[in-house]
């Protein structure tokens, strides 16, 4: 009777596989008609890729010092900002932060998103900042025989951060104009293909995935419930222990299916053995009851009629090639976007041109002339260090939720995306990642798109600095009212401090610095900053 019955389950799952192999998205497009897509203010975008997770940052207010001493500490970071301003200083203090061994890596990226703030309004002098720390960057590299395809590879100075600020500040027109719409449709077509099946909201685990970890490996039962004359409320979100998220990714909402269970997280941790068990732990404060969508096929108390569903469970990998099939105009709408030159009659942003032409110049400064190596680094520089990040936190551009599995799919065609632009080839086999597996005909086909635009873009015509300075100073001028200058300083200041007598010693080591007093100016504003403190 086991064995019957775990036929027709297998029967059942694979004539249900096929079907959906076989239908598709079609009422997305007339949705957003109407709706329109929910962009962020170039505010708020600029400061969810500049300091993610961080809400209420000093450089959306005013500087407040206690005390009395506000008008002299306003004086000395103005004075302090003319420093910023001279090259030889900048370059010098951020050399020597990245000397410090206690210069962690998130300082890094903190002081890169606080110096491109604090130059938004100055932005020829910022480029040429970022040329020279990355020129510097590429020197290094190639002389501690690193491979040079390492390059850019990992957030790990200044450079690397400041650069995808830039992309940030120089992109969003850019993504407002072109690339944010096939990036939305592929957002909502995961959202509402997710949505069609049951969703576990403890662990995130659904019927529809892009992800073989978060996948619901059984058959459930379920219904859509359907908008039959109820009426609904909107009430505030109720926090006890048992509701604070394990990832702030488990909306507290009714589901539309009958069956998909919990309106509290636990207090485990999403990754954690009882988070993936069956349970009923009741919340003490409310008597609310918790417990998950499916069983864990590990979960030691099962009868022994059920071991059948961990025999049969590789066979529900087939959803993820029917989701995959159903996503894929999405997916090659927004990757053909990304890698053409003309978008919907706009042309290719100036940034990128210049910044792929500055990664040749360098090569032939150093005699590489490896295509591989060239190719590498510019996707490096562009997708991974900017678009990686836009697709897999479509929060950071619209004004929208991301749950775990909407997360964990993007995460997938994020991973795609970067497989497109390497130029290593990846043998494939029944073991490799099922990821890898998924798009593994596809990539091919991506990667001569990405060859292709590296192509087209070095064929278009050089742009002059005259031009490009233009562009910078429109660009700048735009958003030079967006953050506060002086909280910006302030907390660029605080570096400072922590480090003044290894800046003040570089200082009086270097030449140029030497010639302008930059040591005595700087122990200028220092003392001037301490009798505040």
């Amino acid at each position: 009777m086991q064995m019957d019955n775990l036929e027709s389950r297998v029967a059942l799952e694979c004539k249900e596989a096929f079907a959906e192999l076989q239908t598709d998205i079609n009422e997305l497009t007339s949705d957003l008609d109407r709706a329109g897509i929910p962009y962020l203010d170039y505010r708020t975008y600029a400061m969810r890729v500049l300091f993610p997770g961080i809400d209420d940052h000093p450089v959306l207010r005013e500087l407040e010092v206690p005390g009395s001493g506000q008008a002299n500490v306003e004086k000395a970071l103005k004075q302090f900002a003319q420093l910023l301003n001279n090259k030889v200083f900048l370059l010098t203090f951020i050399r020597t932060l990245e000397l410090q061994r206690s210069f962690s890596m998130r300082d890094r990226g903190y002081v890169a998103s606080l110096i491109m703030t604090a130059l938004q309004g100055r932005l020829e002098y910022a480029t040429d900042i970022l040329k020279h720390l990355l020129s510097d960057l590429i020197a290094r590299n190639l002389e501690s025989k690193n491979h040079p395809k390492l390059l850019l590879r990992r957030t790990e100075s200044v450079a690397e951060k400041m650069l995808t600020n830039w992309f940030a500040f120089l992109l969003h027109k850019f993504l407002k104009e072109c690339a944010g719409e096939p990036l939305f449709m592929l957002f909502c077509a995961i959202k509402q293909q997710m949505e069609k099946g049951p969703i576990d909201s403890i662990t995130g685990e659904a019927r529809y995935s892009l992800s073989e970890d978060k996948l619901i490996r059984q058959q459930i039962e379920y219904k859509t419930l359907v908008s039959e004359r109820c009426v609904v409320a909107l009430v505030p979100k109720q926090m006890s222990s048992f509701n604070i998220p394990c990832s702030a990714s488990f909306p507290r909402s009714i589901s539309r299916y009958g069956v998909d269970v919990s309106f509290r997280s636990t207090p485990t941790s999403p990754d954690s053995p009882h988070s993936r068990v069956p349970m009923l732990t009741p919340d003490m404060e409310s008597g609310v009851k918790v417990w998950h969508l499916v069983k864990n096929h590990d979960h030691g108390d099962q009868k022994e009629g059920e071991r059948g569903s961990k025999m049969v469970s590789e066979i529900y990998l087939t959803r993820l090639l029917a989701t995959k099939g159903t996503l894929q105009k999405f997916v090659d709408d927004l990757f053909e976007t990304l890698f053409s030159t003309v978008c919907r009659g706009t042309a290719l942003p100036l940034a990128i041109k210049y910044m792929f032409d500055f990664l040749d110049e360098q090569a032939d400064r150093h005699g590489i002339h490896d295509t591989d190596v060239r190719h590498t680094w510019k996707s490096n520089c562009l997708p991974l260090r900017f678009w990686v990040n836009v697709i897999k936190n479509p929060q950071f551009v619209f004004d929208i939720h991301k749950s775990s599995i909407t997360d964990a799919c993007l995460s997938v065609v994020a991973q795609t995306f970067m497989d497109s632009c390497s130029t290593s080839e990846h043998r494939l086999g029944k073991d490799s990642p099922s990821t890898k597996l998924l798009y593994a005909k596809d990539i091919p086909h991506y990667k001569s798109w990405v060859e292709r635009y590296y192509a087209d873009i070095n064929r278009l015509p050089a742009i002059s600095d005259q031009d490009m300075n233009a562009y910078l100073a429109e660009q700048a001028r735009l958003h030079s009212s967006e953050f506060n200058m002086l909280s910006a300083l302030h907390e660029i200041y605080a570096y400072v401090s922590k480090y003044s007598q290894e800046i003040i010693e570089a200082l009086e080591q270097d030449e140029q610095a030497q010639k302008q007093k930059l040591a005595y100016k700087m122990e200028q504003i220092i003392s001037a900053m301490s009798i505040e403190s």
